[in-house]
This record gives structure tokens, C-alpha cells and sequence, in this order.
């Protein structure tokens, strides 16, 4: 990460815990969760295809995917601060070049992303109800890998082949809102939904031209929390 990142990530902490009114006890906490990911289609471009000069535009159908998280954090009253490290799996079935041409090809891969995040909660209890409604974000990176194995688009009766096997780390960042349910004093029910963002991907296709894809989608998160 960065050092303006950090710089960044540190000042949004100390403006969080300064203004959170600490109603109740602090305490540490861990919390796991698993994943239901549901990525947009990601956008992609392509240089110098299908003919040198062109760039060529790709959608591609994105499989819903799974994942999970794990995290370590200590609340301060109804504040949370936390460190995450999550992961989704989300694999491709088809794509659709849609300039210069036009044309959809089966295709095999995956957009699997490794995230690193720094984030921030409020609790907001429910008056008369026993779950705790909460609102979040978080900033970080992710590490996102970017595969596809398909014919390419100037030659779709070709046999398939890798055509991209990508790589970057990037900033990301994420916004959470949920609820938890307190199954005793230390352990709680905690499901979420999550708009998660990782920017544009930049890497290199087979041929060593440049390509972008943009990563990013819906989750829930669904897991427990213990505190101790």
C-alpha cells in the first residue's frame, strides 16, 4: 500500500474515532464471514485487437461466486475499527466483443480478487428489537488476477487458447451495511451487504498488448463475531 494511502487511511480512523461516542464497553473482537458474490460484468478493452491500430471492447457474463473474510478489530462504544482480509472467486462463462465487432464466444475463466482493508463501523441499536443495525466502509487494496482461456474474437472458429493471464494489486474500496444478532454476551449473528470496488485492472493480454477490466459488485456477508 502506498504511503498516501496510508496517510489517507490513517486521518479517515482518527476523524471516525474522534467523533464516535463511546455508549458502550469496548472490547476486541474476531469475526468470520462467507461470501456470496455477485460481480457486474466487467468491462474490458483490448489493444491493438482484433487488427493492429483497433481497440477492441469486451463485455464479460460473470458466474456468481463465493468467498470469505475473516477480520480482528476492537469496538470503542457503538464505533468498530477493524483489519480484513477477504477473498471472492468469481468465474467467466462467456464474452462479447461489442467494437469494432460483434460477436459472443464461450469462454473459460475467472476474476478472483484477495483484498486487504482497513474499515470503519457504527452500531445503531433498534429500540425494542434484539438486533443491532450498523453502516461501514473500508479502504485498502486488492490483489486481482484475471484469466480467460476462449478463441479471440478475429478468430472464432480458432481452438481456444489463454489469452490473458493478468495480475495487479490497486486500491480498493468498500461500503457495508448490516445487522447483528447477539446469540450471547460474547457472540453474535452478523449479515451484511457489501458494494465492494476495485477499480480497473491494467495487465498485459498473450500477444503483450495492454488491456484494462473493471472489477467490481455486490456481496453478502453472512458470519459470526466473538468477542472477548
Amino acid at each position: 500500500m502506498t504511503c498516501g494511502l496510508s496517510v489517507a487511511t490513517a486521518a479517515a480512523v482518527l476523524l471516525l474515532a474522534g467523533s464516535a461516542q463511546a455508549e458502550a464497553a469496548s472490547g476486541w473482537y474476531v469475526a468470520g464471514a462467507v461470501t456470496g458474490s455477485n460481480l457486474n460484468k466487467p468491462e474490458q478493452t483490448i489493444a491493438n485487437a482484433p487488427t493492429p491500430g483497433a481497440t477492441l471492447s469486451v463485455t464479460n457474463d460473470v458466474d456468481f461466486g463465493w468467498g470469505g473474510q475473516i477480520a480482528v478489530g476492537r469496538s470503542f462504544g457503538r464505533m468498530r475499527l477493524e483489519g480484513e482480509i477477504g477473498r471472492t472467486e468469481n468465474r467467466s462463462g462467456a464474452y462479447t466483443a461489442t467494437s469494432p465487432i460483434s460477436i459472443t464466444l464461450p469462454q473459460k475463466g475467472e476474476n478472483n480478487s484477495t483484498r486487504y482493508m482497513l474499515n470503519g463501523y457504527y452500531d445503531l441499536p433498534l429500540s425494542g428489537l434484539p438486533v443491532t443495525a450498523y453502516l461501514g466502509a473500508g479502504l485498502g487494496e486488492a490483489d486481482v488476477h484475471v484469466t480467460t482461456f476462449a478463441a479471440p474474437a478475429r478468430a472464432p472458429n480458432a481452438p481456444p487458447s489463454q489469452l490473458i493471464d493478468a495480475r495487479e494489486t490497486d486500491f480498493a474500496y468498500q461500503l457495508m451495511a448490516g445487522f447483528s444478532l447477539p446469540l450471547n454476551p460474547r457472540l453474535a449473528m452478523t449479515a451484511q451487504y457489501r458494494w465492494f470496488d476495485a477499480g480497473t485492472v491494467k495487465g498485459r493480454d498473450a500477444r503483450g498488448e495492454a488491456i484494462t477490466r473493471d472489477i467490481a459488485g455486490h456481496n453478502l456477508d453472512v458470519g459470526l463475531r466473538l468477542t472477548f
